[in-house]
This record gives structure tokens, sequence and C-alpha cells, in this order.
């Protein structure tokens, strides 16, 4: 570890560049397979610019070397392509690639018939806001245990889809391991025309529920192996698959909590809610802080597999 810092600290001072080595595999049966001859890319991400600075093919064992120049001020991201796709490895930990440590990429064979899931979805429900509307923030996971990644080869076929509450209003996408633009709203369907790699991906919506409401109901239209729904509102009601469980304290304000999980195919969680009440202080930013917390421990990609 000590080396390891001294030699952070000699290249800091000195300037020049760092090795940026690795090795580029699929895994395929349990086991990793090497990636031949695939074109690796060094990305440089700053605050002023942005873009590929160097590139190399893999040689027969998967592996690859760049050098990257000392910038204290960028993030540096190697890339590899695979099937038309590009995979990133985490941000450089600048340190670690010039003690010779090693960047790995793994990409993955595309499979349009991979299957996603849900394994988890976070709900929580505001309180009536000055003009009666509650606010809704719904987390959604995914995850593609398949090991292959579902790519369709028509961009107009989605990879992924949900339905969604009926009239639900002002419906919007926050943050999200896909860009907004790979999402589709039709009616009460979002649709996700975007690969959908290996591992956990995650997205948050939020809308609103009308005035004159008094329940709504959320479909569940596939399996879910986690779902809990957050309520400051003690005498709010939420129906089977769902029970009762405890109250927690978020930011200094209490919520109901409940969860389950949902085995499919299809049903719909009824919400149903308390009549009368005054606004809260707080409303959707509130919601989204506390919604943050339940991000801790998700893992979370800094980029997914882009067409070319």
């Amino acid at each position: 570890m000590m080396l390891h810092l001294a030699l952070w600290a000699v290249l800091q001072g000195g300037g020049g560049t760092i090795p940026v080595q690795g090795r580029v595999f699929r895994v395929a049966d349990g086991d990793t397979v090497a990636v031949a001859a695939t074109m690796v890319l060094l990305h440089r991400v700053g605050a002023e610019t942005q873009g590929v600075v160097d590139s190399v093919r893999s040689d027969a064992a998967g592996r690859y070397r760049l050098r990257a120049p000392l910038d204290s001020g960028v993030v540096w991201l190697v890339s590899a392509r695979h099937q038309g796709l590009e995979y990133f490895a985490p941000p450089i930990d600048t340190a670690f690639a010039a003690a010779g440590g090693s960047v790995d990429i793994e990409v993955a064979d595309i499979d349009p018939n991979a299957p996603v899931g849900i394994v988890s979805r976070h709900l929580i429900v505001g309180g009536p806001a000055a003009d009666g509307t509650r606010d809704v923030v719904d987390l959604v996971v995914l995850r593609n245990a398949s090991g292959r990644t579902r790519a369709m080869s028509d961009s107009t076929i989605p990879s992924w889809q949900l339905a969604l509450p009926p009239f639900a209003a002002n419906i919007q996408l926050g943050d999200a391991d896909f860009t907004p633009d790979r999402f589709d709203l039709h009616g009460d369907t979002l649709f996700l025309h975007a690969p959908v790699p290996p591992g956990d991906r995650q997205f948050f919506l939020q809308y609103q529920i009308a005035p004159s409401s008094r329940r709504f109901a959320i479909p569940l239209d596939q399996p879910v192996e986690t779902l809990t729904l957050l309520a400051e509102e003690e005498a709010l009601e939420v129906g089977p698959p769902l029970t009762r469980t405890d109250e927690r304290e978020m930011e200094g304000r209490r919520f109901v909590r409940w969860a389950g999980s949902f085995a499919g195919p299809d049903g719909v969680l009824e919400v149903v809610l308390p009549g009368g009440g005054g606004a809260p202080a707080w409303a959707l930013p509130a919601l989204i802080g506390v919604f943050a917390l339940l991000l801790i421990g998700i893992a979370i990609r800094v980029a997914l597999p882009r067409p070319e």
C-alpha cells in the first residue's frame, strides 16, 4: 500500500503517462474466455472536453495495453467493442493502474431471448400537496443473470417493458443506467429500447396521482423478487402481495413500510389513499432525497453497452 501511494505521488509530481492494461473477456458456461482482436478504446472525460484519445486491439490472450496522460482533473475509462456493442469497465483508479493493476473489460454475446426480470422495486408515496396531488417515486432494478446481453436486431422492438398505473400524470424518468432517449412511453406502458447486459441495472420514475383519486392500482405485469412501499401517511392502506412490516425514520421523517414479493405472472397492487389532510411541508425533491437512501447497496454501473 505504501509503495502504491509513493508511486502515485511521484507520478503526480512528474507528469507523463501511466500504463492502462488489462484483459477483455466474456463468460461462457461459468468460465472466462479471452476475446481477441477486439478494439479497446481509452476515453478521457473532463469538464470541458471528452472523447477517445487512444485505441489498440486486444491480443490472442485478450490482453491490451495503453497509456493515459496524467491529468488529475479528468476521469479515464476504457471500453471494448463486441458484436456491435461497446462495453465499459468502471472508471480507472489511476494509482491502481500506475502500480500495474489490471483494468479488465467484460463483454457478452448478444441473445435477444436472454431473460431480464425485476429483482427489486421500491415505491415511495408522498402525502397530498396543496392541490391534492400525491407524488410517487418508483425505483426499478432489473437483473440479467443469463451471462448474455439482451439486444434486439430491430431497433423498433423493445428489449423490455413495464406497465404503469392508469391515469398517472406527469410521468418523468429520473436517474438511470440508461439514457432517457432509450425509453418510450405509449399510453400506460413504458418501453426500453436499449441493450440490457449481464448484471443489475436501475432507473426510477416519478409521477403524480390526481387529487380526486382515493385509490390507485399499480400493475404487476411480471414477477418481482423484492417489492417494498414506503408512505408517510399512517392511514394509507396497501393490499396484497404486500404486508405491513415496520416503521422507518429517514431524514427526520417517519415512514410506514410494506414489503413482499410477487411471483407473477400478472397482478395488481392496490393502494387506498386517506381522505382530507393538509399539504406536507415537503414534496417531490424531499421524496427523491429519501429515495436516494434506497440506492445504497445497489450496484450501479458507470456505463452501458451502446450500439455502434
